[in-house]
């Protein structure tokens, strides 16, 4: 399905300036307004993606057999009247593209969380696409399926997706993009950010068989933007993650092969990542892990931590929080590594 920008759109898009608050008065009249900050107006912004893509072909989607699940969107809004849209039992993953009005050639596969039950749309997804697009960069939402619905593929399934996903952005969409095929990164958060994790460290494995041209492609991220990861599926790991992926009785080779802080390859791209000390959900241990293994590998990485924050914020954390500014990092980061 495709849609045109309207003028307005594209304004914003150009533009500097915050979106006004009053935007979504119409929504949250009994609601708190989102505190103010420079990334609030993308979380507001109504913008929807101008092309939704489906990964496979008709009939050669891999991982199968398909569970018996019917997909379906759960569409709320939070208490701050911010729209909370997520996918449940996902069957046709899709990538949804936001074109930048001023292209640099860059782009970024976006992985939203969810704990692998679950993917997210709003938050982590559609609303950083929306800045990312800002800056020039090509951004691409991932619907990844889920390992919780219990595919053949098991804990594949999602990487099957994404490098998937990763192949397509670079080929160019059968002509419906123009990207620089050796400037495409990853953002994941939570389990998303084990999922994005996964494509840079999962360098070698080949989840499925070629179907397409695309399929010659390499599935190696650029660079990755990772906040508050899952990183480790033992036993100091998050434990729903760890269900959904792999099961209530997972094998210690499984939760070895899943983990990301274990032997790295040494050509693992380069990282940025993000957590909060005191992160409620997710340990800042498993940051701290995977830090660790990207150094002993020989990697690049930037880890920044904050004494306040909150999982799962995204563009929707306290203005207050040095935390809530990981968008101006991470956008030096992406210029200095000529990825924006």
């Amino acid at each position: 399905m495709t849609s045109d920008m309207s003028g307005s759109r594209r304004r914003f898009l150009t533009g500097a300036g915050v979106l006004p608050l009053v935007a979504i008065a119409g929504r949250a009249e009994a609601q708190e307004a989102p505190p103010v900050s420079p990334f609030t107006a993308f979380s507001i912004d109504p913008r929807e993606p101008d092309l939704v893509m489906p990964l496979w072909p008709e009939g050669k989607m891999p991982g199968g057999p398909v569970p018996a699940i019917t997909e379906t969107i759960d569409d709320q809004w939070d208490t701050a009247g911010l729209r909370y849209r997520v996918g449940v039992h996902v069957t046709r993953p899709t990538i949804a593209y936001f074109a930048p009005a001023n292209p640099s050639g860059a782009a970024v596969l976006i992985c939203p969380g969810g704990g692998y039950s679950r993917v997210g749309i709003d938050r982590e997804g559609y609303e950083c696409a929306r800045w990312f697009a800002s800056l020039g960069i090509a951004a691409f939402v991932l619907r990844y399926r889920l390992p919780a619905d219990r595919w053949g593929a098991g804990a594949a399934v999602a990487l099957q997706d994404a490098q998937r996903a990763m192949r397509l952005i670079r080929v160019g969409g059968a002509g419906r993009w123009r990207v620089d095929p050796k400037r495409v990164v990853v953002m994941g958060g939570s389990a998303g950010g084990h999922l994005a994790g996964s494509l840079c460290v999962k360098v070698y494995d080949r989840t499925y068989a070629p179907i397409d041209e695309a399929d010659r492609l390499l599935t190696r991220p650029d660079g990755a933007i990772l906040l508050y990861p899952v990183v480790s599926m033992g036993p100091a790991g998050h434990a729903g993650t760890r269900l959904a992926l792999l099961g209530p009785s997972p094998s210690a080779s499984d939760m070895t092969a899943w983990s990301l802080d274990g032997p790295l390859p040494g050509i693992t791209p380069p990282i940025f990542l993000v957590h909060a000390v005191h992160d409620r959900v997710v340990p800042v241990d498993q940051s701290l892990a995977l830090f660790a293994a990207v150094r002993a590998s020989g990697g690049v990485i930037d880890l920044h931590l904050f004494d306040e924050g909150a999982h799962g914020l995204g563009f929707r954390g306290d203005p207050a929080w040095p935390m809530s500014d990981w968008p101006t990092l991470a956008r030096k980061w992406l210029v200095r590594n000529n990825l924006a």
